[in-house]
């Protein structure tokens, strides 16, 4: 899925492109033809190259490389760079890894000469800034996540010399998800968001839709499909208010993960098939074979064998079209199983042996790449050392009348300065951070104890007025009623009538001491778990018909330990009657999921929300939040908020079972 996402990006950024280039191509092609200057003819040769990169790569090719002759012979240096660019990029279309590195790696040796010469120059960088982002296109691709995230930082950094806004989200974005895949989350949302942020000030539906595919995709993995569907559902809005229909496709296919994913399968299956409808319309190969080959996994899921078998089938067939090994492979193990559990091994054997074939069709391709990428290494190092070798020998030139003794005296000293100022900052630097390290650790200790210290003064405060207002008024009558009880001048039926009253205060004094145990510690939780006390105190809300509040759960358990349950219990108890009392809201949403040991909640309302950032902030209003906030963090969880005016509020939960 990952390779076809981002398939897709380049595809939706140059589709319209490609449907409204056909006269660009014809002015081109008669520029080539006529008897105009070197740069432009260069410039027309490049241009054409990227009209048929997505299309016809081997066109691409053929004029990228006459566009390079035409440079080399007049020794244009940086249009030798854009055409190895435009080399690499080309070889990246046709899965040809170890060429792109090559010409990449050549068209970066070039760039770096020229930056040594003008080191301030916006175009140079600008060009070394895409030859960074490509190589780490190329590492990405083959899964070396590491060197990409390398190479996508270098490219942000010159982005960020020139002020390169799509440039920088574009690395962001890239960077992020590099990480995803490296399983870190949390800096795949951060790099991410910073991408959206740029994106939005741009307003480059493009680049939003990028940022905004790529939050709802981690996610996703996390899991949080709440959270994977209100991004994939903004993809989707923006892509229809563009018309972008190309980039529909793979917003339809994440949507329709996600309901497969709740087990929603007649809305997965209306998505799936807009996705199938737009990929036939736009000729989209990887389309047809990622959204069969999703399709197929559903109902091979739900046990429906026709569907699942018709649909790994067309699979099948557009992968050996389009000559994807990697799906051919899965297509034909995914094939084998299904067969396998009906029972038809003869079929079951023969796509088991077809998906091996092509598993060692990648295995020898992977192990070509790596002895390419050697040998890329080696002819770049070797470069590096000629262009050592003669800086040196001018060196030596230039200094043969200085006295080497003075020299190495010299410079004995300045190292030995260097290294005593080094081991001085180094020293202060980590005592420095030391010391942050440790104030930040007291305040943090100092706001969750304050939190606890908070959260028992208002529970001792209501438990005394509890007993003083209610059960303190009760006992009080009580003990008047006996003592009339003992007056002689009182008939008999005046005191049968007292002992009756005593015996209602009796019982109202007993019912009002079991409503203050349970406020403590609700019975229900001891008796029946988190997951049903919750719901019934959402039945009871919903009963009043002011607001609804849906509760939906996944694999919990009955009972966790007594601090996580009441903890949990009174934070969202808060939260529905903040929501009850200020925001308006209609509708209340709860979801509970429990997965690798760990706790998911969400909770969403759609009220009139509010500035969180000033809230948060607020000496008053923002104690309630950050209360909720250090509660959570006093049993080891994390709490985040979102909210704006207009826009609801939202709240995520973490934390560990065993907490």
């Amino acid at each position: 899925m990952k390779r076809f996402q981002n398939f897709l990006l380049i595809l939706c950024l140059l589709f319209a492109s490609r449907l409204s280039s056909r006269n660009t191509i014809d002015s081109l092609k008669k520029i080539i033809k006529s008897k105009a200057a070197d740069s432009l003819l260069i410039e027309a040769n490049l241009n054409l190259a990227w009209e048929y990169m997505y299309y016809d790569t081997d066109s691409a090719m053929f004029f990228a490389r006459q566009g390079l002759n035409i440079a080399q012979r007049n020794s244009l240096m940086l249009s030798m760079v854009n055409a190895y660019k435009t080399l690499g990029v080309c070889n990246i279309e046709k899965a040809d890894y170890n060429k792109a590195l090559s010409e990449l790696s050549k068209g970066e040796a070039i760039g770096t000469q020229l930056l040594k010469t003008d080191p301030g120059n916006k175009k140079y960088k600008r060009a070394m800034m895409a030859i960074q982002a490509n190589t780490g296109n190329v590492y990405y691709f083959l899964g070396k996540y590491d060197k990409s995230i390398d190479s996508y930082f270098l490219a942000l950094k010159l982005a960020e010399e020139i002020n390169f806004k799509k440039g920088m989200a574009t690395c962001l974005s890239n960077i992020g998800i590099s990480y995803k895949d490296l399983y870190n989350n949390d800096k795949a949302l951060e790099y991410n968001k910073k991408a959206l942020r740029i994106s939005e000030e741009t307003k480059d539906n493009a680049l939003l839709v990028q940022s905004l595919n790529n939050i709802g995709s981690i996610y996703y993995s996390i899991p949080d499909y709440d959270s994977a569907y209100y991004y994939f559902q903004r993809c989707v809005t923006i892509n229809k208010s563009d018309n972008n229909e190309p980039s529909l496709i793979n917003s339809y296919v994440n949507l329709a993960n996600v309901y497969d994913k709740w087990e929603e399968y007649d809305s997965a299956i209306v998505y799936y098939n807009r996705s199938l409808e737009l990929s036939k319309k736009y000729n989209s190969t990887d389309g047809l074979i990622n959204c069969n080959y999703m399709i197929a996994q559903m109902y091979m899921h739900k046990g429906d064998f026709e569907e699942a078998e018709k649909h790994f089938l067309e699979c099948l067939t557009y992968a050996e079209e389009a000559g994807s090994l990697r799906f051919k492979m899965m297509a034909n193990e995914q094939l084998a199983e299904l067969y396998r559990r009906h029972n038809m091994f003869e079929k079951a054997f023969r796509h088991l042996a077809v998906g091996n074939q092509s598993r060692d069709s990648i295995y020898n391709a992977e192990s070509n790449e790596k002895i390419a990428e050697l040998e890329v290494k080696y002819e770049t190092e070797k470069k590096e050392k000629e262009i050592l070798l003669l800086r040196e020998q001018s060196k030596l030139q230039k200094e043969q009348a200085r006295n080497n003794k003075l020299i190495f005296l010299s410079i004995t000293v300045i190292l030995f300065l260097i290294l005593v100022l080094g081991i001085i900052s180094y020293r202060s630097a980590k005592h420095k951070q030391l010391a942050e390290k440790r104030g930040l650790q007291q305040k943090a200790e100092k706001k969750v104890l304050n939190a606890i210290i908070e959260t028992e003064y208002k529970e001792r405060k209501r438990f005394a007025e509890d007993l003083h207002d209610g059960l303190g008024v009760i006992l009080s009558t009580l003990r008047l009623y006996i003592n009339e009880l003992t007056d002689k001048e009182r008939s008999d039926e005046e005191k049968q009538q007292l002992l009756e009253e005593s015996n209602k205060m009796l019982d109202d004094a007993i019912k009002n001491a079991r409503n203050i145990s349970n406020n403590i510690m609700p019975g229900s939780l001891k008796n029946n778990g988190l997951e049903i006390s919750l719901r019934s105190y959402c039945d009871k809300i919903n009963a009043s018909g002011k607001i609804k509040i849906e509760l939906t759960t996944h694999n919990l358990k009955k009972h966790y330990s007594d601090t996580l349950e009441i903890t949990l219990f009174r934070v969202l108890t808060e939260m529905i009657n903040n929501s009850l009392k200020h925001s308006g809201a209609s509708k209340i949403h709860i979801s509970f999921i429990e997965e690798n040991k760990q706790i998911f909640v969400t909770y969403s309302d759609n009220g009139k929300g509010f500035d969180y950032a000033a809230v948060s902030e607020s000496n008053e209003k923002g104690m309630g939040l950050n209360n909720i906030i250090n509660r959570i963090d006093s049993i080891g969880g994390k709490c985040t908020m979102e909210s704006s005016p207009g826009k609801g509020f939202f709240a995520k939960i973490v934390l560990d079972t065993e907490n």
